[in-house]
C-alpha cells in the first residue's frame, strides 16, 4: 500500500452534534459583549457587532422571515458586499431552518441572477445592491412587472436605501405577538448553505454544505485567524459569499474579524489604507490574496517605518512560489499557504519558506484522505502525476440540482475529483502541478474561459473569440480575449471592453477580460480547431509579457 499514491490523516476529535446557531448561542453565553466583527471604512469610521447583538438582531430578522412564509428547508438568497447586516441576515436564515444561498452579485447581471435563484426555487432574496444603480433599476422593473406575478421572488433590502422604496431589514419592527413566535430547532444534518461558484461545465455549480460539516471542519481556526493561532484579531476582506471569507468561521472559532468591502484591497493604490486599518485595530493576523501580498512587498519600506508587524498572513487560491516569503521577518513573522476548494474545504496548510519546493501543499488537515489516479481511474504509484481526488466528512453534501455532477463526483466511494493535477512523492508529500480545467484564477477570482467566450461571441461584429490566461506579475494570471472580427469592422478594443463590462462586470471582481487582441485569423490544428497553445504564445508576445 505504501507504493500507491494515497495519503490520510485520521480525525482524533469527537464530532460535535450541533448546528451553526448552537455554537453562536454557546459563544454568546460565554462572552456576550465580545466584539466579534469590526466593519471599517477607508479614511475613518467603524461599526462593531457583539455576540449578543448578533444573536438578538438575527432572532428578529428570523422571525420576520418566518412571518412572510419561510419554513425549514426553504432557500433564501443573500446578495451584497461585506457588511454587518450581511452577517445578521445569514444567521437569521440559519435560525429559520432555511438554506442560505450565497450569491456574488458582481459576477452576474440581474437577469442572470434571477434565473439562477429561480432554478434553486428561492423564495426570498435579501439584497444589498450597494451603489449599483443599474442593479437597483433592474430590481424595480422586476418588482413592478405584472408578468409571472405568482412566481416572482420576494426581495428585501439588507440596508435601507435612499434609491429604493423596497422594504429593508433595518426597518423591521415586530408586535408583541409576532415577537413571541417560536423558531424551529435546527437539525445538525440539515443543509446550512449553498455556495455558488463556476466550474468546467460552463454553468454555476451549487455547492451544498450541512451544519454539521461546517461546525466540525478542522480548518475552522485557520479560516478564523488566518494562521496557526487559535485566537487573535484577523483582518480579512474576502467576500463573505466565498468560503475563505465566510464570517461563520469567526463565530465558530470565537475570534474578532476586521473587514472592509472587498473591492478596496483589490485596488493596488489602497494598500497603505488597508495597512493603516490593520495597525489601528491591532490585528495579529490577516488573510490576503497573493496579489495583495505582492502589493505589500512593493510598499514594504514605507510600511516598515510604521512599526507594526503581523504574526501571520495566510494566502492561497493559486500556486505560490517561495519568493513571497520575502515578506517574512519584516511585515509578518509567518506566511501560510492553503490548498483546497469550495467543495472540499481547506485540505492542507503549509508555511512558506525561502527553500520550499514550488507546488508543495503541506500536511493534510485531520479527517482528509487524498489519492492520485490515472486516466482509467486506477490509483497510481507514488511519483507519477495524475488527478488528485479528495475524501472527508467535511466535504459538500452534494451539488444542488445537478444529478449529473453528483453521479460524476460521488459514484466511486465518495471520492471527489478536484480537477487538479498532482503527485504524491515517496516521502509522502503532496504536490499540485496545475489545473486540468479551463478555470482562470485572476487574483483569487475564478473566471471560466468558456463563459466569457460565449458573452464575447454575442457582441456585434465578433466572428470568433478565444479567451486565454496570460501571466501577470501582480495577479499571477490575467484574462486576454483574442477576437477575429467580421470584415470591415470598425469596432475598437475600447468598445469591446465597454460592452463586455456591461455583462461580465469589471476586471477586478467581475469576469471582464483586461486585454483584447484582434487577429485576422486564428492558427489552426490539423483537425481545423484553433491551436490555443500557439495562440497563447502569440498573445504573450504581442502583450510583451515574456
Amino acid at each position: 500500500m505504501n507504493d500507491l499514491s494515497y495519503l490520510s490523516r485520521p480525525n482524533t476529535v469527537s464530532f460535535r452534534y450541533k448546528a451553526i446557531t448552537d455554537v453562536l448561542w454557546e459563544k454568546t453565553d460565554k462572552a456576550p459583549e465580545k466584539e466579534n466583527f469590526i466593519e471599517r471604512f477607508v479614511g475613518c469610521g467603524r461599526r462593531t457587532l457583539t455576540n449578543r447583538e448578533l444573536q438578538n438582531r438575527s432572532i428578529v430578522v428570523a422571525k420576520y422571515l418566518t412571518l412572510i412564509g419561510i419554513i425549514p428547508g426553504d432557500k433564501v438568497a443573500i446578495i451584497g458586499p461585506n457588511s454587518i447586516e450581511w452577517i445578521i441576515a445569514q444567521f437569521a436564515i440559519f435560525l429559520t431552518g432555511a438554506v442560505a444561498v450565497q450569491v456574488n452579485k458582481t459576477s452576474e447581471s440581474f437577469a442572470e441572477t434571477i434565473k439562477l435563484l429561480k432554478t434553486l426555487t428561492c423564495k426570498v432574496v435579501l439584497l444589498d445592491p450597494d451603489s449599483d444603480e443599474q442593479f437597483l433599476s433592474d430590481t424595480k422593473k422586476y418588482i413592478n412587472n405584472n408578468e409571472h406575478k405568482q412566481d416572482r421572488l420576494t426581495i428585501v433590502l439588507l440596508q435601507k436605501s435612499t434609491l429604493s422604496s423596497l422594504p429593508s431589514l433595518t426597518d423591521i419592527t415586530l408586535t408583541d405577538s409576532e415577537a413571541s413566535i417560536s423558531l424551529p430547532r435546527i437539525q445538525p444534518e440539515s443543509s446550512a448553505l449553498i455556495y455558488t461558484t463556476s466550474g468546467s461545465t460552463g454553468v454555476p455549480k451549487l455547492v451544498e454544505m450541512t451544519h454539521m460539516a461546517v461546525v466540525n471542519a478542522p480548518y475552522n481556526a485557520f479560516l478564523g485567524t488566518g494562521g496557526d493561532l487559535t485566537i487573535g484579531t484577523c483582518y480579512n476582506d474576502c467576500l463573505f459569499s466565498w468560503i475563505g471569507g465566510s464570517p461563520i468561521f469567526n463565530v465558530l472559532n470565537g475570534n474578532a474579524r476586521v473587514f472592509v468591502k472587498s473591492a478596496i484591497s483589490l485596488k493596488k493604490e489602497n494598500i497603505m489604507a488597508v495597512w493603516d486599518i490593520i495597525m489601528t485595530e491591532q490585528c495579529s493576523n490577516a488573510i490576503f490574496f497573493p496579489h495583495t501580498v505582492l502589493d505589500l512587498i512593493e510598499k514594504q519600506d514605507a510600511i516598515l517605518k510604521l512599526g507594526h508587524q503581523l504574526y501571520a498572513i495566510a494566502t492561497g487560491g493559486q500556486t505560490i512560489s517561495s519568493h513571497l516569503s520575502e515578506i517574512c521577518g519584516k511585515l509578518t513573522q509567518k506566511l501560510f499557504v492553503d490548498y483546497g476548494s469550495t467543495e472540499v474545504g481547506i485540505v492542507s496548510l503549509t508555511e512558506l519558506t525561502p527553500g520550499m519546493e514550488t507546488g508543495y501543499v503541506g500536511p493534510l488537515f485531520p479527517g482528509y484522505e487524498v489519492k492520485v489516479i490515472g486516466e482509467s481511474g486506477e490509483t497510481l504509484n507514488r511519483g507519477i502525476s495524475g488527478e488528485i481526488l479528495i475524501r472527508s466528512p467535511w466535504m459538500l453534501k452534494s451539488y444542488r440540482n445537478s444529478a449529473k455532477l453528483n453521479h460524476a463526483c460521488f459514484a466511486s466511494g465518495g471520492w471527489f475529483p478536484t480537477g487538479d493535477i498532482g503527485v504524491i512523492t515517496t516521502k509522502s508529500k503532496l504536490f499540485v502541478k496545475g489545473k486540468s480545467t479551463e478555470v482562470i484564477k485572476r487574483g483569487g477570482v475564478k473566471v471560466l474561459a468558456s463563459v466569457v467566450e460565449t458573452v464575447i461571441m454575442k457582441l456585434p461584429e465578433v466572428k470568433e473569440a478565444v479567451v486565454l490566461s496570460v501571466p501577470d506579475v501582480r495577479l499571477f494570471e490575467e484574462i486576454c480575449a483574442c477576437v477575429v472580427m467580421v470584415n470591415n469592422s470598425n469596432t475598437t478594443e475600447n468598445e469591446l471592453h465597454r460592452m463586455c463590462r456591461m455583462t461580465l462586470g469589471d476586471n477586478m471582481l467581475g469576469s471582464a477580460p483586461s486585454f483584447f487582441l484582434r487577429f485576422n485569423e486564428f492558427p489552426r490544428l490539423h483537425n481545423g480547431k484553433t491551436d490555443k497553445l500557439f495562440l497563447k504564445r502569440l498573445a504573450i508576445d504581442r502583450l510583451k509579457l515574456t
